[in-house]
């Protein structure tokens, strides 16, 4: 199950995870879960706290990218050893959606529908 934290209280906390399981932002299907942990690997991020960040764009999309920490104030969604940052703005928009994976022409992509 995939539980979510914001960082600035973590770090607070001196690293506690301060789980919210109740106020689950963002859901990872197994593919997702995958991909991420897979190009955190290939990217050389560290295994404690390297993850995807997904950013609310003003013009209404999403900016994806691969970080080593997430910045204070996103919400940390968690599964096992995979890590998505959320920052506030995306985290209102991408509340009770599901994160996955399909195949695309040159690829894979990221995609998003309701849980």
């Amino acid at each position: 199950m995939s539980t979510v934290e914001t960082s600035d209280r973590a770090a607070r906390e001196g690293g506690a995870t301060g789980n919210r399981e109740e106020s689950l932002v963002l859901t990872l299907t197994d593919t997702a879960r995958t991909a991420v942990h897979t190009l955190t690997t290939k990217a050389g991020l560290p295994d404690e706290t390297g993850g995807l960040r997904i950013a609310q764009q003003d013009a209404g999309g999403f900016e994806l990218a691969l970080v080593p920490e997430p910045l204070p104030g996103d919400d940390v969604v968690t599964d096992g050893s995979t890590r998505v940052y959320v920052d506030p703005e995306a985290s209102v928009t991408l509340a009770d959606q599901r994160l996955d994976v399909e195949p695309a022409p040159d690829g894979s992509m990221f995609t998003l529908s309701p849980q």
